[in-house]
């Protein structure tokens, strides 16, 4: 379980007063339930407009979390109210003029993700936690050389750490971290990370992952233990995983110490 409400919160800039909101979905992905037939997408959207407000709805959002087996994202670029009006408008008259009909619903959440930030901030998703200071790093080359281009006189005094004014936060995530940043040049980046994935205006950083998705799905049919292992395809480069290679549910169960057969218990 990861619970990054009071991180996020620590990141609002505005309050209820103001026209602004972080978007926030709660959202079902199949890779979460393999041998499941679940539907990948959005289940709930809310659009949080302070950290009050954040920590009014946190009950719900972990109680619904928890039953669908769903995480919850939050794109911490805060965006306006009256943008998301005027785009919804656009899309409705587009709809209209194709004589296409669908839920409304629908054509909020998409417009609400579409539309961007006044500040935004983009996202490092890291899973190769060894790469991090190596990111730190080029982030802070990348940071003093924007500062120096800015300043034909390099009068400005460059911040000794990157994440004084570069990195906004350090998320963590199933997999790693995610890195909350502001905007740099992208090109230069994938010059020495071309593997590590950007991401500028997407649904933004884990809030919430439940618990119950860290619940074991499989154990050994004859001891009920869950310390079991079964053969996979990897990709002999990257060590990414592939498909298991699961014939007739058998399985290796350590504490039995022999070959047995996968069950389900979840």
């Amino acid at each position: 379980m990861i619970d990054n409400f009071e991180l996020i919160k620590s990141m609002f800039y505005f309050n209820e007063a103001n026209d602004m909101f972080f978007h926030c979905q709660i959202v079902q992905r199949a890779k979460d339930h393999k041998g499941e037939k679940v539907r990948e997408g959005a289940i709930r959207t809310y659009f949080i407009r302070s950290a009050e407000h954040l920590m009014r709805v946190k009950d719900e959002i972990t109680l619904l979390c928890e039953h669908y087996g769903a995480r919850a994202y939050i794109n911490v670029a805060g965006k306006d109210f009256s943008k998301l009006q005027s785009l919804m408008l656009i899309k409705l008259a587009s709809d209209i003029h194709q004589g296409l009909t669908r839920n409304p619903n629908k054509c909020l959440n998409s417009a609400a993700g579409e539309l961007k930030s006044r500040i935004p901030k983009w996202i490092i998703d890291i899973d190769d936690m060894s790469l991090e200071q190596p990111i730190k790093k080029k982030l802070f080359e990348l940071y003093t050389e924007a500062c120096k281009n800015e300043d034909s006189n390099n009068s400005i005094v460059v911040p000794k750490e990157v994440e004084d004014e570069y990195i906004c936060a350090r998320v963590p995530t199933k997999q790693g971290v995610h890195f909350i940043v502001r905007p740099f040049n992208v090109k230069v980046f994938n010059e020495s990370f071309p593997n590590v994935d950007i991401h500028k205006n997407s649904m933004g950083t884990l809030l919430y992952y439940p618990k119950s998705l860290d619940e074991p799905t499989y154990c050994c049919n004859k001891c009920g233990g869950v310390n079991i292992q079964v053969q996979a395809w990897i990709n002999a480069n990257t060590h990414e995983y592939i498909s298991d290679i699961c014939e007739d549910n058998e399985c290796w169960c350590e504490d039995c110490g022999e070959h047995t057969k996968l069950k389900q218990i979840r």
